[in-house]
C-alpha cells in the first residue's frame, strides 16, 4: 500500500479527541468518538493488506499474525511493564488485586469482557482502572481472529463480490444489534465485539471496493470536508449521556470513511490539512500515545489521592507524549518489519507468546495474592477491609432482577423470636435497602425481634405501579409484588422499612419533553412525579397489609465520586493527607436533597421518615465518610457494615415505637 500522510493526520485527530476528553473533562465532551475513528482506520488498512496479499496469492495467517504482533506488542509490553511496576508501588492491595485481574485479561486480549462485567465506561470507578483503555485493543484483536480467514478465503476463491455483500450484511446486522442493545444494556453495547464489528466493517468496505468511487474533484473535496465535519461535531456535541454506540456512532465512522475515501488516489485540501508535519508526527505516535495517556492520568490522580487540577493534567499529558515518542523511536520501530530484532517469523511469534504469558503470570500473581496483601501494613489492610464489608445476607437475599423466585423467608431473616410467628419487620427495596440489613440484624438480635430482607438490585418497589416489564430486570416488579403478598401473611408484622436509591429515581423522573421535542430536567416535574408515585405505593401497601404495620421511609444515602475506603488505603500507603477521605462533597448534592425533601412531605397514617443525609451531611453537602476509625462506606454509594450499624441507630427510635 502507498503511504498516506492524511491517514496519520486522521489518527492525530482521533487520539487528540480521546486524550482531551480524558485529561480535561468538559473541554471536548464527545472526544471518546476518537476510538471509533481508530476502528474504521484499522478496518481499512488491515483489510487492504489482506486483500492485496490474497489477490497476489501470498497471504498466510502466520504472516498476518506476525505483523500484528510486531505492530502492537512491543509498545504494549513497554507500557504494561512500567505501569505494572508503578501500580505495585502506588496501589493498595484491593486495587492491585483488581489490576492483576485486568493484566491477565489484557494478556489474553479479553479486557473488554472484564470491564463490561465490572461496569460502564462512563461510571466513576472506571477512572481508577489503569488498563481500562485496553478494551479497544481487545475489540480489534477479537475482530482479527476470524476476519483474515473470511476475507482472504473469499478473495482467493474468486468471490470478491460475495465478500462485499457479506460485509454490507454484517454491518447492518451488527449496527442493528448495537442500536437495540445500547437502549437496554449500554455497557454491553459499548465494550463487546458484536456491537463494534460494524465500525471496522466500514473501513473494510473501502478496502474491497464496496463503496462507489468518487470520480470528480468536487466530489472528493466535498467528501473530505464533510468527513471532517462529521468527526468534529460529535466530539463537540456528544457527552456521557449520549446513547452510544449505535446509530449515534454512525456520524464519526461515516466521517472517517469519507475522509479516507476522498484521499484515495489523489490529494484533497482536507487531506493536505491533515498532512501537516505536526499532525503526521502525532499520528505516527498515536498508538503509543493512546497506550500511555490513560495509565499516566489514572496513576497520577491515585498517587495524589484526588482529581488532577488542569495544570497537573497538562503535565501528565506531556509526560505521556514524551513516553510515546520514546516508544516509537526505541520500541516500536526496531521491532517493526523483519529487521535486526526477532528476524524470523517463528522467533517473533514465540517471543510474543512468551511475553504475553509473563504478563498473564504477573497479573495472576497479583490477583491470587489479593494484591500482595501479606506485605501491606496493618493500617492499609484495615482500610481495605471496608471495601469487603458487605451484607452477609446479600448473596442469598438480594436479587439481580432476573430470579423468578423470591428468596426463602427463613434464609433471609435475622434476630430473635419464635419462627412460628414469622417476622415482625420487613426490609424492602433495592441495594440501598440491602446495605441496611447488617445494622438492622444487629438491632434485631439486641431488641428481640425478627427482620426479613427482600431486595432487588437497581429496582425500587415503585415499579409495581406500572404494568410494563423492564427488559433489564424482567422479574423485578413481580418479586416486589410477591414480597408484599408474603408480608400480608405475617401475623405479627409491625413495620415495613422501605429504602431505595431515591436520588437516581428522582433524577430519572425529572426528564420532561418540551413542545419542540427537546428534553429538559425539571425539579417541579420530578417532585410531582415522585410524590404521586410514593403516595400510590403507600396506598397499595395499606390496601395489602392494612393499617397495622408502621411504614418507615428511609431517605437518600450520600453518594461520592470516589471510594472512601480506597481513599483511606491510598493515603496510608503513600503517607498523604486523608482529610479529603473523611469528609467530601456528595456527587448527588442536588438530587439527593431534593428526593429527601419530597419524602419528608409524604403524609399518611402510621408513616415516618428517617433521613440519613441529615445526620451524615453538614451544609454545602460536605458529608462524613468515616466516624473515628470506622469507615462508613464500602464503595461510592453503599454503606459498609459499620455504616449500616450507624444508620440503624437513627432508625431505632421509630422502629422501637412501631414494635411497641
Amino acid at each position: 500500500m502507498q503511504y498516506r500522510k492524511d491517514i496519520d493526520g486522521l489518527r492525530a485527530i482521533a487520539v487528540g479527541g480521546v486524550v482531551l476528553y480524558h485529561a480535561f473533562p468538559g473541554f471536548l465532551p464527545g472526544g471518546y468518538v476518537g476510538v471509533d475513528v481508530f476502528f474504521v482506520i484499522s478496518g481499512f488498512l488491515i483489510t487492504s493488506i489482506i486483500a492485496s496479499e490474497a489477490q497476489a496469492g501470498t497471504f498466510s495467517i502466520g504472516g498476518f499474525y506476525e505483523r500484528r504482533f510486531r505492530r502492537i506488542l512491543p509498545a504494549l509490553a513497554f507500557m504494561l511493564a512500567l505501569t505494572t511496576l508503578a501500580s505495585t508501588l502506588i496501589l493498595p492491595p484491593g486495587e492491585l488485586e483488581q489490576y492483576g485481574q485486568s493484566l491477565v485479561a489484557v494478556a489474553l486480549f479479553g479486557s473488554n469482557v472484564l470491564f463490561w462485567h465490572e461496569g460502564g465506561y462512563f461510571d466513576g470507578p472506571a477512572g481508577d482502572k489503569p488498563l481500562l483503555h485496553t478494551w479497544s485493543l481487545a475489540v480489534e484483536e477479537q475482530f482479527y481472529i476470524a476476519w483474515p480467514l473470511i476475507a482472504a478465503g473469499l478473495i482467493m476463491l474468486g468471490h470478491r463480490r460475495l465478500l462485499r455483500h457479506f460485509i454490507w450484511f454484517a454491518i447492518l446486522v451488527s449496527l442493528g444489534a448495537a442500536e437495540f442493545v445500547v437502549r437496554h444494556w449500554p455497557s454491553q453495547a459499548f465494550y463487546l465485539i458484536p456491537y463494534r464489528a460494524w465500525e471496522l466493517g466500514f473501513g473494510a468496505l473501502l478496502a474491497v471496493g464496496a463503496v462507489p468511487a468518487l470520480r470528480r474533484r468536487w466530489q472528493r473535496e466535498m467528501a473530505g470536508w464533510t468527513g471532517l465535519t462529521l468527526i468534529s461535531l460529535p466530539m463537540l456535541l456528544y457527552n456521557e449521556e449520549t446513547r452510544f454506540p449505535g446509530l449515534s456512532a454512525v456520524l464519526p465512522c461515516l466521517g472517517t470513511l469519507l475522509l479516507i475515501h476522498a484521499g484515495q488516489g489523489t490529494e484533497t485540501t482536507a487531506g493536505r490539512a491533515l498532512s501537516r508535519p505536526a499532525a503526521v508526527y502525532i499520528g505516527l505516535i498515536s498508538y503509543s500515545f493512546y497506550l500511555w495517556h490513560w495509565p499516566v492520568l489514572v496513576l497520577s490522580h491515585i498517587a495524589l489521592n484526588r482529581p488532577l487540577q488542569v495544570p497537573e493534567a497538562g503535565l501528565a499529558v506531556m509526560a505521556a507524549f514524551a513516553l510515546a515518542a520514546i516508544s516509537l523511536r526505541f520500541v516500536e520501530r526496531p521491532f517493526r518489519g523483519r529487521g535486526t530484532l526477532l528476524p524470523g517469523r517463528r522467533l517473533a511469534l514465540a517471543a510474543s507468546a512468551l511475553i504475553l504469558s509473563l504478563f498473564a503470570a504477573a497479573g495472576l500473581g497479583a490477583w491470587r495474592t489479593n494484591g500482595l496483601a501479606a506485605f501491606a501494613s496493618p493500617a492499609v489492610t484495615a482500610a481495605m477491609e471496608a471495601t469487603a464489608s458487605i451484607n452477609p445476607y446479600r448473596s442469598r437475599c438480594h436479587s439481580d432482577g432476573h430470579n423468578a423466585v423470591l428468596s426463602a423467608a427463613n434464609d433471609c431473616t435475622a434476630g430473635r423470636g419464635p419462627e412460628a410467628s414469622g417476622y415482625q419487620v420487613l426490609l424492602w427495596g433495592d441495594s440501598h435497602s440491602d446495605h441496611l440489613m447488617p445494622g438492622l440484624a444487629r438491632l434485631a438480635e439486641q431488641k428481640g425481634f425478627r427482620v426479613r430482607q427482600s431486595t432487588v438490585s437497581g429496582c425500587s418497589p415503585l415499579v409495581m405501579l406500572s404494568n410494563e416489564v423492564d427488559p433489564l430486570l424482567p422479574t423485578c416488579a413481580e418479586l416486589h409484588r410477591e414480597t408484599l403478598r408474603e408480608a400480608a401473611r405475617q401475623p405479627d408484622l409491625r413495620a415495613v422499612i422501605l429504602s431505595a436509591r431515591w436520588s437516581t429515581t428522582v433524577q430519572s423522573l425529572a426528564r420532561t419533553t418540551l413542545p419542540d421535542g427537546s428534553m429538559v430536567r425539571s425539579d417541579r416535574v420530578a417532585s410531582d412525579a415522585l410524590r404521586t408515585e410514593l403516595t400510590a405505593l403507600v396506598t397499595q401497601i395499606r390496601k395489602t397489609l392494612g393499617d397495622g404495620p408502621e411504614i418507615i421511609l428511609i431517605g437518600s444515602t450520600p453518594e461520592f465520586g470516589f471510594w472512601p475506603a480506597n481513599c483511606f488505603a491510598r493515603a496510608v500507603k503513600l503517607g498523604s493527607d486523608a482529610s479529603r477521605c473523611r469528609k467530601a462533597s456528595a456527587e448527588d448534592g442536588h438530587w439527593g436533597p431534593l428526593a429527601d425533601s419530597i419524602l419528608a412531605r409524604i403524609k399518611a397514617q402510621r408513616l415516618t421518615v428517617v433521613l440519613p443525609r441529615a445526620t451524615l451531611c453538614a451544609r454545602h453537602q460536605q458529608c462524613l465518610t468515616a466516624i473515628g476509625d470506622s469507615i462508613l462506606f464500602r464503595d461510592d454509594d453503599h454503606l459498609s457494615n459499620e455504616g449500616s450499624q450507624f444508620i440503624a441507630e437513627q432508625i431505632d427510635p421509630q422502629l422501637t415505637q412501631a414494635l411497641q
